[in-house]
């Protein structure tokens, strides 16, 4: 009687003891999980900073061929208002 009694809680405590290991596990698990929704939330989190950056680059170079073509335009008339120039200056109308 006393062996079966012992037996019984000698395989309760052995039954804990894996429940026990068995949470712990899941506690890590629970903990790993939570790292990896951080790091993913991180990466979108960057992938959105490196979206904008690009847009604002994409911006900048548009901007940047306006000016180019606006400084274009901006010699080309002064080209032209110099030959108005030149050639009221040869028929003597300046």
């Amino acid at each position: 009687m006393n062996n079966n009694i012992n037996n019984s809680l000698n395989n309760l405590s052995k039954n804990l003891n894996n429940n026990l290991n068995s949470n712990f596990n899941n506690l890590g698990n629970l903990g790993n999980l939570n790292n990896l929704n951080n790091s993913l939330s991180n990466l979108k989190n960057n992938l959105n900073n490196l979206n904008n950056n690009l847009a604002n680059l994409s911006t900048n170079n548009n901007w940047g061929n306006s000016n180019w073509s606006n400084a274009y335009w901006g010699n080309s008339n002064q080209y032209w208002n110099n030959q108005n120039w030149n050639n009221q200056k040869s028929n003597n109308q300046i």
